[in-house]
């Protein structure tokens, strides 16, 4: 089984037992605004691309609308049990569902404003080594000063030099902690352990 499938079930299952109104570090999201979220995406992606896309903003809402008056365990079994024979997404679930499902597991694990790393395998970390060589420079592409990630045990990462200023030199943006903790402060999350040389606010984060 893949990443991506395990921690499907690990989200759904916590998502199952926190019940549908518990935090989620999405702001102002409930557990049951993640688990409309997740469904529409594998299930109504051009409603999902709301986010991003004015012009379909209405589709989005009343997609969401719809969602929400279903039953949330109904809801979030649908989602766990994984696209349908006849959905794309079941051929690249890898791919598009890693970080996806990471991320929002952890938004989950850590709603309540605690931290709590978790360890991997090595197969596994460095999958979130690949995610995080490709995303980061998307991620953080907004970011006033150079931005080098240093994951404990993997290469470095240098996420945006766009001035050509070396990695080893004055003015940059250094974060280091586990491949997991980077990965989820690159999209946004505070509740992370990492440790930041340089100011902070030159880092522009995307979310997910």
């Amino acid at each position: 089984m893949s990443f991506s499938a395990t921690e499907r079930e690990r989200l759904a299952a916590l998502l199952l037992d926190a019940g549908p109104d518990a935090p989620t570090l999405c702001e102002g999201w409930t557990t049951r605004d993640l688990a409309v979220h997740l469904h529409l995406r594998e299930n109504r992606p051009l409603a999902a691309a709301g986010m991003f896309v004015p012009a379909l903003a209405g589709q989005l809402a009343l997609a969401s609308a719809r969602a929400r008056q279903e039953d949330y365990a109904t809801l979030v079994r649908k989602w766990a049990a994984g696209p349908g024979k006849w959905n794309p997404v079941r051929f690249v679930d890898k791919q598009m569902n890693t970080a996806e499902h990471f991320v929002h597991h952890e938004d989950v694990r850590r709603g309540d404003g605690v931290a709590r790393p978790r360890e991997f395998s090595a197969a596994v970390t460095r999958a979130l080594h690949g995610i995080l060589r490709v995303l980061a420079p998307r991620m953080l592409k907004g970011s006033a000063a150079p931005v080098i990630l240093h994951p404990h045990g993997l290469p470095r990462i240098v996420a945006v030099d766009e001035r050509g200023v070396s990695g080893d030199g004055e003015n940059v943006v250094r974060v280091t902690g586990e491949v997991g903790e980077i990965l989820l402060w690159v999209f946004g999350r505070d509740v992370v352990e990492v440790s930041i040389d340089g100011n902070p606010a030159d880092a522009h984060r995307s979310g997910l």
